[in-house]
């Protein structure tokens, strides 16, 4: 059960990372696709409500559902089969990533741990951007960087570290993707003065968000049949006759 619920999460905000660019406002639905470079594909459903995201993923033969409900700061965790559920409360990366309207939001938001300070506002890939200098916590150590976010979309255009890593975003052009026209953009990033690494990602203005990306070794996610319409609010909640439990109890047997 640990086990599932680990790699529910990490799914989850690796979703989380295709929607996260601006917070969206756009109620919609679509499917969920991820490739690693090995081959292995994962589907999934994704639903966007007003400041609520719900994903349904299975592992081994398991539906698994997870709700955030940004405004009331809570995340659901969902097992239908033993119509069971856990409850986790306060901001976490995720709830942060669907609140920030804008990039002139604290990026440290919901991250603890971390301090973000505002250094002013710079041109960046031809946008306004807001110049961030941060600080955080990871595995012991103190890290300090600097972001560049886009104003508008809150999307990160520019990051550098004092150990010599960077990353850089280049608008490329307007492509058709799945019917929709969005933006294509090439991500540079050099760690420590090595050879360029470059992605990509496609970047839908109507939604504000990235709907698809492609990492070198093959690592490629998306949104598909995306509909924009609004969406069920019970989608967004914990249906009756669900019992609560915790981390560190054992989920109810599933009904025969």
């Amino acid at each position: 059960m640990k086990a599932t619920i680990r790699f529910f999460t990490i799914l989850l905000l690796t979703v989380v990372g295709v929607v996260q660019a601006a917070g969206q406002t756009v109620q919609f639905s679509a499917d969920t696709y991820q490739k690693d470079p090995k081959g292995n594909e994962t589907r999934g459903r994704l639903y966007a409500g007003d400041g609520r995201m719900r994903m349904e993923m299975t592992q081994n033969g398991q539906k698994i559902i997870q709700i955030i409900d940004a405004p009331r700061q809570t995340t659901w965790i969902l097992f239908p089969a033993q119509r069971a559920y856990m409850e986790q409360r306060g901001a976490n990366p995720a709830q942060a990533a669907m609140e920030r309207k804008d990039g002139r939001a604290n990026p440290c938001q919901g991250i603890p741990g971390s301090q973000c300070r505002k250094l002013g506002e710079e041109t960046i890939a031809g946008r306004k951007a807001i110049k961030w200098a941060m600080t955080f916590n990871y595995q012991g150590k103190t890290l300090q960087g600097t972001q560049w976010i886009d104003a508008g979309r809150g999307m990160v255009l520019r990051q550098e570290m004092p150990n010599g890593d960077r990353s850089s975003m280049k608008f490329l052009g307007l492509e058709k993707l799945d019917g929709r026209t969005v933006e294509k953009w090439e991500m540079s990033f050099t760690q420590q003065g090595k050879t360029s690494q470059r992605s990509y990602r496609w970047y839908d203005p109507e939604l504000n968000l990235v709907i698809k990306e492609e990492y070198p070794g093959g690592f490629v996610r998306e949104m598909r049949n995306i509909r924009i319409a609004p969406q069920d609010p019970t989608l967004f909640q914990v249906p009756a006759g669900y019992k609560k439990f915790t981390p560190q109890q054992q989920a109810p047997a599933g009904r025969r």
